[in-house]
């Protein structure tokens, strides 16, 4: 599951609790664990982009159902021997409070790219 990073390049979460800040390994290259989160994203997000590709940086939008809020979502992904880390940050743009929204959905994502990167 998720684990706390201290070497992780996103920015910080607000003391607020509407963000989650993490990272997970995959035993896979970059390149699959990439194609991974395409995969998801394309699901998923209502929009997604690559922010920068020699970094291999993503950054997503998702909106709340009935309300329409939109969430951020960013994705930094290290590959070292074989083993790539993905440095995860959800954040709601609005609102101290976001209900586990973005909790959820970080665990959501990243299994759902363990299982496609599985596959």
């Amino acid at each position: 599951m998720p684990k706390i990073s201290q070497n992780n390049p996103l920015p910080p979460c607000p003391v607020t609790p509407n963000c989650i800040r993490t990272s997970e390994e995959y035993l896979a290259g970059v390149e699959k664990v990439y194609e991974a989160f395409v995969r998801v994203f394309d699901e998923e997000a209502y929009r997604w982009e690559v922010i920068d590709p020699k970094r291999i940086e993503l950054h997503a939008v998702y909106r709340i159902p009935v309300f329409g809020f939109k969430d951020d979502v960013d994705v930094i992904m290290e590959e070292a021997a074989g083993i790539t880390t993905v440095y995860i940050r959800s954040a709601s743009r609005l609102g101290a409070y976001d209900l586990g929204v973005n909790n959820r959905r970080v665990k959501r994502i990243l299994k759902k790219a363990e299982n496609k990167i599985k596959s």
